[in-house]
């Protein structure tokens, strides 16, 4: 149900052709491009309102319900607000943030405008310009995560000196973190308070420069239960978002070793199983009896079913050769993707009939028919393929303004793949779970197929899908608005909660400081399954 425009027509292209589909359809990254811009430059306050009222009347037309969460009125006073504090001229980026906070008044993860990609696209000229020795451009290196007390937490400190993992951050070049995130919440589309937070702590180097926050960062940090310190961080080449940072000199070892290998100081050695990597997930064997699926992703490029179903069938060969007890999933990081090609993983762990969603609805519009046909490539838009399948002709086929007919998922039995595993399967979700992902999780929990654990998933069931890029007229910018709605696997229409985890597992800033992995811990003790 994620999919974008140019996903559905990858589709389409599958169906046409096996070889040489790009001479059919555009590249899918052509659309992103259209709005990438510098953050340089300024634009007037005349051309802002048009770009403000072009968003809204976008809005009105593609989006299959924006006042669902949010009043009309309520959207409308936003916009009133910006109109009446738009200043006479401003830079791209601080008309983005102004055009998001319209956005993310409708409480809608799948629409929003792209901030983000105008301070990446910078730092990605930069790179290409200069190396990392006579870099210029620099941003805040720890990577920031959230604790159980939704406080910004060093997850990971980049080598930055002075800061340590599980320091939380109170103060960086005199601003206070609780308000700053407070404040930048408003700018932020996503479905859920969580989710939110959860992606601003992700990407809070960036929501930095977006701000004009920049190195050198003079922040105040405080170890969990320990005296808070200044540290003054001078921030890294930007180049390191694209490659690999300098590595830290090896670790001292002791001349003693254990089986013939070297063990540094502290370290226990544990016999390392080989790990199978693909673009969807990385498989693993934790320890003897423990099996460990980090799924990412459910985006794969123009045959992800194809590529899914084959990275899913070797793993779980590997799975039947290491013989664990218990298959641990974790989809904490996994931000969605396309959702009908996790039925694949579920053939391998159950026979039980189940649906990832119960139906799926469009908007028909204009603007997204517009958007739809120009990713086929000219000479094929005359063999009209949009009406090949389901999805395009409900875009297509009918009056413009109007909802397609529901598409109804019905609760199916799926054929058993093989190697199939029968043991306990337990799924780790948390506010980092967002789209499809989230749609995953909901089909485990309604059909009983794997244990939920860890925290309740970032996004929720009852959403929007099927997002599509919109240019804007003067800014050189552009926004994604959801074109679809969906109705979670259990068909409860008036639920818009995220996924309960069966078990709550929440982690504190301690246990970031230490290493610790708690869902992860709890989930090794996954109880048995009722029925495979």
């Amino acid at each position: 149900m994620r999919l974008t425009i140019a996903g559905t027509f990858l589709a389409v292209c599958i169906t046409v052709c096996v070889t040489g589909c790009s001479l059919v359809v555009r590249d899918p990254g052509a659309m992103l491009d259209r709005g990438s811009a510098s953050t340089s430059g300024t634009i007037s306050r005349a051309e802002a309102l048009d770009d403000l009222d072009a968003l809204m009347r976008t809005l009105q037309h593609v989006h299959p319900d924006p006042y669902r969460f949010r009043s009309r009125e309520v959207v409308q006073d936003v916009r009133r607000r910006l109109v009446d504090n738009m200043p006479a001229s401003l830079g791209r980026n601080d008309l983005c943030l102004r055009l998001s906070e319209l956005l993310a008044s409708l409480d809608d993860g799948h629409t929003s405008m792209a901030c983000d990609r105008l301070v990446l696209d910078d730092w990605q000229r930069a790179a290409k310009a200069s190396p990392p020795r006579t870099q210029r451009l620099r941003m805040f290196p720890p990577y920031m995560r959230l604790d159980d007390q939704q406080h910004l937490i060093v997850g990971w400190p980049n080598d930055a000196p002075g800061v340590e993992r599980g320091d939380r951050l109170l103060r960086v070049n005199g601003h206070e973190v609780d308000e700053l995130l407070a404040a930048w919440t408003r700018e932020w589309s996503h479905d859920t308070a969580a989710g939110r937070l959860a992606a601003l702590a992700s990407g809070f180097r960036v929501k930095l420069a977006l701000h004009g926050i920049d190195a050198p960062y003079h922040v105040i940090v405080a170890a969990p239960g320990g005296l808070s310190r200044d540290v003054t961080i001078q921030g890294e080449p930007v180049n390191y978002l694209w490659q690999e940072r300098p590595k830290p000199p090896p670790t001292p070892v002791r001349s003693s070793a254990v089986g013939g290998r070297p063990m540094a100081d502290g370290a226990s050695v544990v016999a390392k199983s080989v790990e199978l990597k693909t673009s969807f997930f990385n498989y693993r064997l934790l320890e003897p009896g423990i099996a460990y699926m980090d799924f990412f992703t459910l985006l794969g490029g123009a045959f992800p079913g194809r590529s899914f179903r084959k990275a899913v069938d070797e793993m779980f060969r590997r799975i039947a050769s290491d013989r664990p007890r218990t298959l641990i999933i974790d989809i904490r990081e996994n931000g969605g993707g396309d959702d009908w090609i996790a039925t694949e993983l579920f053939r391998h762990i159950t026979e039980k009939p189940f649906r990832l969603l119960a139906s799926t609805q469009v908007k028909r519009s204009e603007e997204a028919r517009a958007v739809g046909t120009s990713m086929i490539r000219i000479p094929f838009r005359w063999f009209q393929l949009q009406y090949l399948f389901a999805e395009g002709r409900q875009y297509y086929r009918g009056e413009v303004g109007s909802l397609a007919p529901p598409l109804e998922r019905p609760v199916q039995r799926h054929e058993r793949a093989e190697p199939f595993f029968a043991g306990p399967v337990c799924m780790l979700t948390g506010p980092y779970t967002f789209s499809a992902a989230v749609e995953f999780a909901e089909a485990a929990k309604t059909y009983g197929l794997a244990t939920i654990v860890g925290e309740a998933t970032g996004g929720q069931p009852n959403s929007f899908g099927n997002p599509m890029v919109f240019p804007l007229p003067h800014g050189g910018l552009a926004a994604t608005i959801a074109t679809a709605r969906s109705v979670r696997a259990n068909g409860n229409t008036t639920d818009f909660n995220s996924v309960i985890p069966d078990v709550n597992v929440r982690t504190s800033a301690e246990d970031i400081q230490r290493g610790r992995d708690p869902g992860l811990e709890r989930a090794k003790n996954c109880p048995p399954r009722s029925q495979p």
